[in-house]
């Protein structure tokens, strides 16, 4: 599952930082920009690929600038409703990864200090560890090889088009669009299944419930196949 948005309102801190970001290099970037060109990658993608001011420098330290940035406001981020209950629910019986744009420090962070799951996880890949960010689908695929899981046998987790886009080129079919930063028909025509406001209980108990029908008829087809 992604973490920023997904598990974490945290978009307006990351939003906040850009923000500071632009005003260091008197650049003007439209919310509509913004979402198209920024919201849910990789820092260190957008500073390499993204025309601007920046193209040319130093680009260790224009993100090192960004981290710093993001940092300061860690404290003001906030848990999405049911993320912590979920993880907790859903580690009972199944290994859980995080993919994440962001760097380790920040990931270490909220998933230990905000949102008390750290030792839940079994996995996580960062934006230290990838080579391309998302939309790509390289952190989803190292998490599945990790977890030693088939990308379509697994349920996830997203709330912006990039990492759906990354999901589905991974090869995962289950996705859950969250819609704490992006409107649901975005999401769902990224290739989410289904679109939920937050990860309350109530919000999940038709996507549960469709996940054990098709569990039960997978057991069902299986079991004809050995008869």
């Amino acid at each position: 599952m992604d973490l920023d948005g997904t598990l974490v309102f945290s978009e307006d801190v990351h939003r906040r930082a850009w923000q500071a970001f632009f005003d260091t290099w008197s650049v003007a970037v439209t919310n509509a920009d913004y979402e198209q060109h920024y919201m849910g990658r990789r820092p260190s993608d957008v500073i390499a690929g993204v025309p601007g001011p920046w193209t040319g420098t130093d680009a260790a330290a224009a993100l090192a600038t960004m981290t710093a940035f993001t940092l300061e406001h860690a404290d003001s981020v906030k848990v999405v409703p049911g993320a912590a209950a979920l993880i907790q629910q859903l580690r009972v019986k199944y290994p859980i990864s995080v993919v994440t744009s962001a760097g380790a420090q920040w990931a270490q962070h909220l998933l230990k200090d905000v949102l008390g799951v750290r030792d839940l996880i079994d996995v996580i890949i960062t934006s230290d560890e990838i080579t391309s960010g998302k939309p790509s689908p390289e952190g989803y695929l190292r998490a599945c090889a990790a977890l030693r899981a088939r990308p379509e046998q697994c349920l996830a987790f997203e709330d912006s088009p990039s990492g759906i886009h990354a999901l589905v080129a991974a090869g995962v079919r289950d996705i859950v669009g969250v819609t704490t930063t992006t409107a649901a028909a975005d999401l769902t025509r990224a290739g989410a299944r289904w679109t939920v406001p937050d990860l309350a209980p109530r919000h999940l108990q038709h996507i549960r419930s469709s996940i054990g029908a098709k569990t039960a008829a997978r057991g069902s087809n299986d079991q004809e196949a050995e008869a």
